[in-house]
């Protein structure tokens, strides 16, 4: 009778520590998902904005010079174009001299502009206080290179300082890049951007949309974590 009493009580006893068990170990899963609830919902979604977006077409891409007509009596300075009367959209380049000649292949372009159309335009050189110069002899500018650019600014409205390598970049839903490659790349430009985004900051982008494709897309997305956003170019 006894070993019998004793038998039942060791069985009950292993029943409870299997009740105890199964409670903990329930209990642990709630924790842990009310754990996971709490630092989901401290980390806010990305918020950015779509600023502008637009597509030009004649974008000045490339200047250059002929060899051996690189002019004399020139100073370091900047170079304008326009096309008839038209200002090709703020186009601007720095360049060097030496000798009073403009340094061959360093005219380096600060703004791209765009022009109103694919015409050869007229340069108008200046000197560094803005002064419209008077060479001794001008230099001959090549053609320029046009290309199809597509310009946008967009802005971190959120309070987390954003990866450039986890906002992508679609166009028309296709092609995607993300910011790191977009800078890194020969065929695009960022201004004032690292590797972070940080929050109120307002960046401006433009590719060149044009090395092999004559495409124009209509519609430029951006997409951060679970936020994406989309804009037709204009």
């Amino acid at each position: 009778m006894g070993a019998s009493v004793g038998i039942g009580g060791l069985i009950i006893g292993i029943s409870m520590l299997v009740v105890f068990s199964m409670a903990i170990t329930a209990f642990d899963a709630q924790v842990a998902t009310g754990l996971d609830a709490i630092e989901s919902a401290s980390v806010p979604d990305p918020s950015f904005s779509i600023d502008d977006v637009n597509l030009e077409q004649h974008v000045i891409h490339e200047v250059s010079i002929t060899a051996g007509n690189q002019g004399t009596g020139y100073v370091n300075g900047t170079l304008r174009a326009n096309v008839g009367t038209d200002e090709c959209g703020g186009f601007s380049a720095n360049f060097t001299t030496t000798g009073g000649a403009i340094d061959l292949g360093n005219v380096v372009i600060t703004i791209h502009g765009f022009c109103p159309d694919s015409s050869t335009p007229t340069w108008t050189v200046y000197d560094e206080s803005f002064t419209i110069q008077t060479p001794t002899s001008p230099a001959n500018f090549s053609a320029p290179v046009f290309r199809q650019y597509i310009y946008a600014n967009i802005t971190n409205l959120g309070t987390d300082t954003l990866k450039t390598d986890e906002v992508w970049v679609f166009y028309d839903g296709e092609e995607p890049e993300t910011l790191t490659a977009s800078q890194d790349s020969p065929a695009s430009e960022i201004a004032g951007l690292a590797t972070n985004w940080y929050s109120g900051q307002t960046i401006e982008l433009f590719w060149d949309d044009q090395p092999s494709t004559n495409t124009e897309y209509e519609r430029l997305a951006f997409s951060v974590g679970s936020t994406t956003l989309a804009r037709a170019t204009t």
